[in-house]
């Protein structure tokens, strides 16, 4: 049976237009930079993922009633098994990958106060010293964080 004229090119256009729409909304991603005695929390993100095998710090995508500061604490307690308190709001900023454009709310976070110094977290997140950061591989939308917390070097 013979397919309607223009049907392959209508589904091409649909997808093109998804694909355009994905790319053009900006994704609103909370990020807890967690420091506990001059070190802070960093992960890497698996195989088979968005930017795999680079370093991260516990985030990820807002929902649509939640404030950035929320969903800071809320995603770094499901990637690690941690609670922290938000204590500043270190930087925004908005960078465009190739699989989309994310504004990026990096959060200074502590550990709750209950739990001890530099607390077990869910792998593949450990602790590393501040000093350390510089030679990890963070994404490009990381860099001007990563310059910020390089000042604090030598001050904790």
């Amino acid at each position: 049976m013979a397919r309607p004229h223009g049907v392959g090119l209508t589904c091409v256009s649909r997808v093109t237009e998804r694909l355009e729409y994905r790319l053009s909304t900006t994704k609103k991603v909370a990020i807890a930079v967690v420091e506990s005695a001059g070190k802070v929390l960093v992960g890497v993100r698996p195989e088979g993922t968005t930017l795999a095998g680079m370093h991260e710090f516990p985030g990820g995508k807002c929902e649509s009633d939640e404030t950035p500061r929320s969903c800071a604490v809320r995603e770094c307690r499901e990637e690690t098994g941690l609670m922290v308190v938000p204590r500043d709001h270190l930087l925004t900023t908005t960078h465009e990958y190739d699989h989309g454009k994310v504004e990026l709310h990096f959060w200074r976070c502590g550990l709750s106060p209950d739990l001890p110094d530099c607390a077990p977290a869910t792998q593949p997140f450990r602790w590393v010293n501040l000093g350390e950061l510089s030679q990890l591989n963070f994404p490009e939308g990381n860099q001007e964080v990563l310059s910020i917390l390089g000042q604090y070097v030598g001050l904790t």
